[in-house]
């Protein structure tokens, strides 16, 4: 329970830390508008200028591309080298609470404050987008069929076609779902909303 170290990143965190398959550490902090890149013995690599708010959390994908989004005076999924270069960005119509997922196929998956679920492959291009009815902070779940879950604060989860959008189901809660489903092994979905933890078969139906 010793220290090993720390690194000062601002006031205010939100972000949660992705560590890379070479131990790298990737983290976002609030105040200070940045990603930070920080080696297993606490010393920096590089820092990011976002010019806005981190409060999503970083995903790698398999070539090592980092993924995150931003709130607020710009409202973007940046995805970056992992040597700090942007490789590209997108911004949505409004902030991103929501932290991007990466599919078995390297397409990248994220929610927004505009009510919508956005798909992108690895090169930026858009993929498709699905219209909810109300924000997404919930971050999305990619299944082994490739099935993309999802909550909305207009109190649904849903399935989602990796390739198309298009809706497989939908279901109603009693509230936000603001939290992000997990996946079993056996396909069920797992997510939180209303004071209850709900669980739902996924793959095999609504």
């Amino acid at each position: 329970g010793a220290k090993k170290w720390d690194i000062g990143m601002g006031p205010e965190h939100f972000s949660s830390a992705a560590v890379a398959s070479d131990g790298t550490i990737y983290a976002g902090a609030g105040d200070t508008f940045k990603l930070f890149s920080m080696n297993p013995n606490g010393t920096t690599n590089w820092e990011f200028p976002a010019n806005t708010f981190v409060y999503s959390s970083p995903a790698i994908g398999n070539d090592g591309t980092i993924y995150f989004g931003t709130l607020d005076y710009e409202h973007k999924l940046y995805a970056l080298n992992p040597d700090g270069t942007k490789r590209w960005e997108f911004e949505t119509g409004d902030a991103i609470f929501s932290s991007p997922a990466v599919g078995a196929d390297g397409a990248v998956y994220i929610g927004s404050n505009d009510h919508k679920v956005y798909a992108f492959n690895p090169d930026g291009t858009k993929r498709w987008e699905f219209a909810t009815g109300n924000r997404v902070v919930s971050t999305p779940a990619v299944g082994a069929d490739g099935t993309v879950y999802v909550g909305s604060n207009d109190f649904k989860v849903y399935a989602l076609d990796q390739q198309t959008g298009q809706k497989k189901w939908e279901f109603l809660t009693g509230g936000p779902v603001k939290s992000s489903p997990a996946l079993d092994s056996d396909g069920t979905v797992y997510v939180q909303a209303d004071n209850k933890l709900y669980a739902l078969q996924g793959s095999s139906g609504p």
